[in-house]
């Protein structure tokens, strides 16, 4: 008989919160995520970071709340449907799916971009370009091996792996810090920014806001979790408390060992954080620096985004909203739906890469093809969380709930995002602009398609039943 059912109790706590960590990648502090830090707000870049560690604090309230009544492998949408209705729940859910298959994407392009160029820059290597493809083709046959076999085999190795990650962001910042010589609290303050607190809102909005992105991966897990009511939220919170110190200390540690009186040349360099280390550690620094931030981050980075992803397909398979068969377990894992994540993500970044490629390149081809990636990512990701913050006010109300809780901290986080939403689409030129062209079509499709489910009493039924499990 086909089983349509997960593996209750599989994943604890700490599983669950390198499982948003993964997605999180505190490393690119000292790499990709710094420099536009810095590009936008100077040497008050630990400002930013601290700024941004609290507001995505308070944004996770919404989840913090949903998930002590919800634990479902629908994750958002799930909340979406619980207080507005089926429509919207629907339609939060095809949104989800773009957001993870663009992350994905994101990051498929992004190693066969910058893997040989980083090694090569870092060491003085001369490795062909197709060095990339060639390791995140292996890292990726890798994952899907492991989350095959079960959620917790792959979710340990996401572990160790991040827990090495978070050590080596600890270890370098406290050993550079210590040795600096531009040591000040100057850089918690808008003092160093080039135009003050405007700068430092526009690298919070722009940059460090949206480096939280993906600590909300562990809502899908919430059928699979041991006590999903209690485990949830406190994953999300301690995903975003490690993180955010990792980007703090981090951020400090490369502005004062770079030199906040260099800071104007600080972006023009391919890896800040790289010289940064070499500079304090000599060699071994810059070779831990690129085993782990290169190497070691890709597997945890494609796990944190798969495995949500496959849950969230398998869950609205089970619901009556995808082809049934994507609903079938086997030893309580999705594994058609672990296929159809894998299959989708890799076809739609191949796809685009070979596009991008043979138009403009492989660097400026798979350099644009990573950056609409990410802006598809960007606004499925804010349209998402305005959904579900407006499905807790919308509840709170109709409840007469906390309404600090319910109502005023979930209205003023979504009052943030439709600002990062414009900061998203500020100044977007061609090619770039297939992003937002793409995200209105499927937008307008998922919400046609929606109203055409939504008329299918099966589904609502179906839905029904697995909430009050």
């Amino acid at each position: 008989m086909t089983q349509h059912t997960l593996r209750k109790g599989s994943v604890g706590l700490w599983e669950l919160v390198f499982q948003s960590m993964g997605q999180i990648t505190p490393i690119t502090i000292l790499s990709g995520l710094i420099l536009s830090i810095v590009g936008f707000s100077g040497g008050s870049a630990p400002l930013v970071m601290l700024i941004s560690m609290l507001a995505v604090l308070l944004s996770a309230n919404t989840i913090y709340q949903y998930s002590g009544r919800v634990a479902h492998a629908g994750g958002y949408y799930a909340y979406v449907w619980q207080d507005m209705g089926a429509s919207f729940g629907l339609f939060t859910g095809f949104l989800y799916i773009l957001y993870q298959v663009s992350n994905l994407g994101l990051e498929y392009v992004i190693v066969a971009w910058g893997f040989s160029k980083s090694i090569n820059y870092a060491l003085g290597t001369s490795l062909p370009i197709w060095t990339g493809v060639i390791w995140i083709v292996s890292m990726t046959i890798l994952s899907y091996i492991l989350m095959r076999k079960g959620v917790k085999p792959s979710l340990k190795v996401a572990l160790a792996l991040g827990l090495i990650q978070i050590l080596f962001i600890a270890g370098l910042s406290t050993f550079v810090i210590a040795k600096a010589s531009d040591n000040t609290l100057s850089a918690f303050t808008p003092s160093l920014s080039p135009n003050g607190w405007g700068d430092v809102f526009t690298g919070f909005i722009a940059g460090g806001y949206l480096a939280f992105a993906g600590y909300g991966s562990v809502v899908p897990m919430g059928e699979e979790a041991k006590a999903p009511k209690e485990t949830i939220r406190k994953a999300v919170l301690y995903a975003i408390i490690i993180a955010g110190l990792a980007f703090v200390i981090g951020s400090y540690a490369m502005v004062v060992g770079y030199g906040i009186n260099n800071i104007s040349t600080f972006t023009s360099q391919v890896i800040p954080g790289l010289i940064v280390a070499k500079t304090f550690t000599g060699d071994i620094g810059a070779y831990l620096f690129i085993l782990i931030g290169t190497f070691l981050s890709t597997y945890g980075t494609i796990v944190g985004m798969g495995t949500p992803l496959s849950r969230v397909i398998f869950s609205m398979a089970r619901d009556g909203a995808l082809p049934n068969f994507l609903a079938n377990t086997s030893d309580g894992m999705p594994k058609s739906a672990i296929n159809a994540s894998y299959v989708i993500s890799t076809a739609v970044a191949l796809i685009a890469g070979l596009v991008f490629f043979m138009t403009f390149g492989f660097y400026n081809g798979l350099y644009m093809a990573w950056a609409i990636f990410g802006i598809l990512a960007t606004l499925a990701n804010l349209l998402i969380h305005i959904l579900v913050n407006t499905s807790l006010s919308s509840g709170s109300l109709r409840a007469k709930r906390n309404l600090i809780k319910w109502l005023i901290i979930p209205t003023a986080t979504t009052i943030l995002m439709v600002i990062a939403y414009y900061f998203s689409l500020l100044g977007l030129s061609w090619p770039f602009l297939i992003a937002p062209l793409a995200f209105i079509a499927w937008a307008v499709i998922s919400a046609l398609w929606t109203l055409t489910l939504v008329r299918r009493k099966k589904i609502v039924t179906q839905q029904a039943e697995t909430l009050n499990d």
